[in-house]
């Protein structure tokens, strides 16, 4: 039996771009397979604003040579790294020696860019395993144009299903975070069990899910937990702020829009489907119709069709939904009615619109057209651009637009991360996601921190720990 071991490639004292390789024998699991938001380039995106990101057809090239990415080429299509001189991918990584596997398969823990960023570029013939609604939002988000899809052979997967490679299985359990459907994993090779908490929050619509995961944890006696800290601050003594609980936030958000008298502009991300069917049954019910920009109704739309398993029976899938003219492009075809942006102005007090940021210029139509100007409500909802950025700002001062910030972030309090550890009691932790890994509190539990690209087996994570646990 060969002895099971870890390699990190990603996601070391950095913010995202969590890649990190468990194999056993013959077979390999990655989990996950984003790009770091601090590295030299960021996958481009369609909802925010045109970042530094990669050439267009030249993607995995350059995040491969810059060292973005997890240098196993047979992970990539083959055609989109052809030509690329393996040794020159291997210096770039100091020339490290790392782990040989027949197969290495794909655990992508949720939706969001520093957890999925090179899934476009993967081997048509990888094996990629995630939980169902992640999936469900996968197919939604390749819809809306905001990522292209994969030739890779994805399969969804129930919550709570195990997967079995042979000398280790692996076990999807589904979290709380503010992308719909992220997972964790817990790993079992019978010598040792690895858990995986992918991104996670305690302030979420569903606490439940992380007291389960611990008590999952608990009972399968975990030796290495291996945790995001993407809250965790520089100095341990520093207070993060308060974090809104979101029954708390869905209760402003009903108060704000009962009270509006003109149109709601609703900016937040459509990666958490859960908030929008929220928020679109919350504005219904106060007599607001919905209207939607393009890229949000088809996603929306596609995510929907794959049967959500987090939305059945929610009343939102029975809302009327509508898409503004103004947003769909010649050639576009979308699932929904669309209706005039000179009618939303006409009747600004009868519409909520899912807006996003780059089609701030459609404000000069809908706000000086029609009735009601200055009365306007726009809400930001944890959203990358805030109500702040000078852009959004000047539109909202010009037009008399009152601006709201609802956030709660998808990510854990360092006291509820300490928590976690602590009741999960494994013989060690590892923080990844965080430039601060060390300002964690593990009470007690004794924390290994890996280098990027390094190899250790888990046997030694654990004899380290024991080592540091006798002095």
């Amino acid at each position: 039996m060969h002895e099971g071991q870890l390699t990190f490639f990603g996601g070391v004292s950095k913010s995202g771009g969590v890649q990190v390789l468990y194999g056993k024998g013959k077979q390999a699991i990655l989990f996950d397979f984003g790009i770091e938001h601090s590295s030299l380039l960021f996958p481009k995106q369609t909802t925010l604003y045109e970042p530094v990101g990669a050439t267009t057809g030249r993607e995995i090239r350059q995040f491969l040579l810059g060292g973005m990415t997890a240098p196993l080429l047979e992970l990539y299509d083959p055609q989109q790294i052809k030509g690329i001189d393996p040794a020159i991918v291997s210096r770039v990584w100091s020339d490290r020696e790392f782990p040989q596997y027949e197969r290495i398969s794909l655990f992508i823990g949720h939706m969001h860019t520093d957890h999925i960023g090179a899934l476009p570029y993967a081997n048509p013939d990888l094996p990629v395993y995630m939980n169902h609604d992640s999936y469900a939002l996968y197919r939604g988000i390749v819809a809306g144009g905001h990522y292209p899809d994969t030739a890779a052979r994805i399969e969804a997967c129930e919550d709570l299903s195990i997967i079995d490679f042979g000398e280790f299985t692996i076990q999807i359990v589904e979290m709380d975070h503010n992308a719909t459907g992220a997972a964790g994993l817990i790993i079992d090779s019978g010598d040792y069990k690895i858990a995986y908490t992918g991104d996670w929050r305690r302030q979420g619509k569903h606490p439940e899910k992380i007291d389960r995961f611990i008590e999952l944890c608990r009972n399968k006696g975990i030796d290495v937990l291996i945790t995001e800290g993407t809250r965790l601050p520089a100095d341990p003594a520093a207070v993060p702020s308060y974090q809104q609980p979101e029954d708390e936030l869905l209760n402003d958000f009903a108060e704000w829009i009962g009270a509006a008298e003109g149109l709601v502009y609703l900016q937040m991300s459509p990666r958490d489907l859960e908030r929008m069917a929220n928020m679109i049954a919350i504005a219904v019910e106060k007599g607001r119709k919905i209207v939607m920009e393009s890229s949000h109704a088809l996603i929306w739309h596609a995510a929907n069709q794959e049967g959500l398993r987090i939305l059945e029976g929610h009343p939102a899938l029975n809302a009327e939904i509508r898409v503004l003219d103004a947003t769909v492009t010649d050639g576009m075809t979308v699932p929904y009615d669309t209706v005039a942006l000179e009618e939303v102005a006409e009747h600004k007090d009868q519409y909520l619109y899912f807006f996003k940021f780059p089609d701030l210029a459609q404000m000069i139509e809908l706000e000086t057209l029609g009735q009601l100007q200055g009365c306007s409500h726009f809400i930001q909802s944890d959203y990358s651009v805030k109500v702040d950025h000078k852009d959004v700002a000047k539109f909202l001062k010009t037009f008399g637009i009152t601006g709201h910030t609802l956030n709660n972030g998808g990510h854990a309090h360092p006291e509820a991360i300490s928590d976690l550890v602590e009741r999960i009691a494994p013989k060690a932790v590892i923080t990844l996601h965080s430039p601060h890994p060390r300002s964690l509190d593990t009470r007690g539990v004794k924390a290994f921190f890996p280098e990027k690209g390094q190899t250790v087996s888990v046997a030694s994570i654990i004899e380290a720990a024991s080592v540091a646990a006798g002095q």
